[in-house]
Parts: C-alpha cells; sequence; structure tokens
C-alpha cells in the first residue's frame, strides 16, 4: 500500500505557545509532511534542520507568545508560513539563522525564501523541493 503525494494537498497549520515544545513539535510535523511530500532523506533532513531554527529563532520576533505555522505540502516539496512577526522581524529571522562556521543555514538549504509583508505584520515563507527524478 503506497501514498501518492498530492500538489493539491490541504495546508496545515499549527500554533505553539513560544516555549521549550516548538523544537519538538515542529520537528515532529515537519517530518511527517516532508515524508508524506515524497522528499528524499536529504531533503527530509533539511527541512528538519529549517524547522529546528525557525524553532530556536522566531520566539524573538513573533508578535504574541506563540509560533505559528502553516505547511503546505507539494508534489516533492514543502512550504513553511510563519507569522505573523513584527515589523522587521522577516528579514531578523533569516539574518539570525546565520551559523558561526556555517552561514546562514535557511538561505543555504531553501529552494525559496522571502519576507512577505501584510499590513503591520510580516510573514516568512520558505520552501524545500526535490527536483531529482
Amino acid at each position: 500500500m503506497s501514498a501518492e503525494p498530492s500538489s493539491s494537498a490541504v495546508p496545515t497549520s499549527v500554533s505553539i505557545a513560544a516555549g521549550p515544545l516548538v523544537g519538538p513539535v515542529l520537528r515532529r510535523v515537519v517530518g511527517m509532511l516532508a515524508a508524506r511530500a515524497d522528499l528524499p532523506l536529504d531533503r527530509l533532513d533539511d527541512a528538519i534542520l529549517v524547522a529546528d531554527l525557525i524553532a530556536a529563532r522566531a520566539p524573538a520576533y513573533v508578535r504574541d507568545d506563540e509560533i505559528r505555522v502553516e505547511f503546505e505540502p507539494g508534489d516533492r516539496s514543502l512550504s513553511l508560513l510563519v507569522g505573523p512577526l513584527r515589523p522587521g522581524g522577516g528579514e531578523a529571522l533569516i539574518v539570525d539563522a546565520a551559523v558561526p562556521g556555517v552561514g546562514n543555514v535557511i538561505e543555504q538549504l531553501a529552494d525559496e525564501l522571502s519576507v512577505r509583508p501584510d499590513g503591520d505584520d510580516e510573514f516568512v515563507r520558505v520552501r524545500l523541493a526535490y527536483a531529482g527524478g
């Protein structure tokens, strides 16, 4: 029995109180959705690493005391929309994802990375995909 990934998959959203559970919850949700999107193991690991960085850095930039992430699985891809963040928080979250001696991990791993303003809020969109056959 196998599940066919669908590019029309329904988005999934989570809201997690800022604190010690953000990392474990995001890791599990990202791992599950990346596997369902049929990402190969190396891209699944990349998605989990991005989730860890978001979990560690986003609490400093959120509007309130919770981290909200909308996940959109696609055909061999997974997009994350993080927000709402305070003004300037989107770019700050990306800059803050730099790891000494490695550089900016989110920029290196993401196939698409953008900050989207929405009124007084900002959202960071990260897309990871696998183009190989």
